[in-house]
């Protein structure tokens, strides 16, 4: 089956809450691009992800808000016995928007309790302590433009 634009919202949103990782691009003070994989939720029409409160990422963060951030899922590899016809059967969501540093405590306490509860998968836990929220750099992604599409069977 050919590619196709997924125009479904839905079916985006399955897909955000389906994968487990995201790639987050930012662009460097030379203008260059940054690329780096982080665990991420999607809830109320935004992204969430959690790190550090120094580094690459926040510092480009802090440059420049506008960034990218791509899903996928790899549903199997298609192989065949000429390479023209090899390919790959995926879910994939690419969405640009503005990122901010979230720095009310309670907010941030709020989206590590929803990340957590996403990759906890149903395991009871503590919710984060003052301290821990205070050490920790919590972003949100406001969606500017979302785009989904797939190569499926």
């Amino acid at each position: 089956m050919p590619k196709k634009w997924i125009d479904d919202r839905n079916e985006i949103d399955s897909i955000l809450k389906r994968c487990e990782v995201g790639s987050l691009a930012t662009v460097n003070p030379d203008c260059t691009p940054y690329v780096v994989t982080v665990n991420y939720v999607y809830s109320s029409g935004k992204i969430y992800f959690h790190g550090a409160l120094k580094g690459k990422k926040m510092d480009n963060i802090g440059y420049r808000s506008g960034v990218c951030f791509e899903v996928h899922e790899v549903d199997r590899i298609v192989r065949s016995e000429r390479a023209i016809d090899f390919g790959t059967r995926y879910h994939s969501v690419i969405i640009n928007g503005n990122a901010r540093e979230i720095t009310d405590p309670e907010a941030k306490r709020k989206a590590l309790i929803i990340l957590t509860e996403k990759y906890a998968d149903g395991q009871p836990f503590e919710p984060p302590s003052d301290g821990e929220v205070n050490a920790t750099a919590v972003v949100e992604i406001e969606i500017l433009e979302i785009t989904g599409k797939k190569n499926t069977d």
